[in-house]
C-alpha cells in the first residue's frame, strides 16, 4: 500500500514583507518613469489606440515586477519554492503599491508640476470622442476630468486599480512561478 509521505524538508515560512516592500517600490518607480515618459512625449492617452497601448505598458510593468518579486522570494528566501497563493499575495501587494503609491505621483503631476495637464486631457478627449458620445454621456465623462487633480479620487482610484491589477497579475504571474517541492510516494 502506498502512502502519500510529506516532503523530506519543510519549506521555510520566510516573511515576505521586505520582498514586498522592495519590489513594490520597483515597481512604484516603473509607474512614475512610465507616467513621465508618457507625458514628456505628450502621449495621446486618450484615442482608443493610446488607451490600448497605455493599459499594455500598465500591464507589462506590473507583470515584470510581480514576477522578479515572486523569484527572488522563491529562489532567495524559500528554498526554490513558493506555494501558488504565497506568490499571488506576493505579486498582488507588489503591484498594489506600484499603483497606489504612483497615484501620489500622479497628484503631484497633476496639482503641482503642470497644473493644466487635465485641462489638456479633457481637450483631448473631447476631440477623439466628442463626436461619438451623447452630450449628457460626454458632459458626465467631463465631470470627471475635473475630479482628477482630488487628493481623496486619487487615493480611491489607486486603492481600488492597485487591488484590480495586483489581483489580475498577480494571478497570472503566479500561475507562472509557483513551485512545489515533489512529494515522494513509497
Amino acid at each position: 500500500m502506498s502512502t502519500l509521505d510529506s516532503p523530506s524538508q519543510q519549506l521555510p515560512n520566510v516573511p515576505i514583507w521586505d520582498t514586498i516592500l522592495r519590489y513594490g517600490a520597483y515597481c512604484t518607480g516603473g509607474y512614475v518613469v512610465m507616467s513621465l515618459l508618457m507625458y514628456l512625449i505628450n502621449f495621446n492617452m486618450m484615442s482608443i489606440g493610446g488607451m490600448v497601448v497605455f493599459y499594455i505598458t500598465l500591464f507589462a510593468v506590473g507583470f515584470v515586477f510581480a514576477v522578479m518579486a515572486m523569484r527572488h522570494q522563491r529562489d532567495q528566501l524559500d528554498g526554490g519554492y513558493i506555494s501558488y497563493g504565497k506568490a499571488l499575495l506576493v505579486g498582488l501587494l507588489t503591484v498594489f503599491i506600484g499603483v497606489f503609491v504612483s497615484g501620489l505621483w500622479n497628484y503631484v503631476l497633476i496639482n503641482f508640476i503642470d497644473p493644466n495637464y487635465v485641462a489638456n486631457l479633457k481637450e483631448r478627449f473631447v476631440e477623439s470622442w466628442g463626436e461619438r458620445m451623447p452630450p449628457e454621456a460626454l458632459e458626465k465623462a467631463l465631470e470627471g476630468f475635473d475630479k482628477a487633480g482630488d487628493l481623496g479620487s486619487i487615493l480611491m482610484n489607486g486603492l481600488t486599480g492597485g487591488a484590480i491589477y495586483g489581483l489580475i497579475i498577480g494571478l497570472i504571474a503566479a500561475a507562472f512561478m509557483k513551485k512545489q517541492p515533489e512529494i515522494s510516494i513509497r
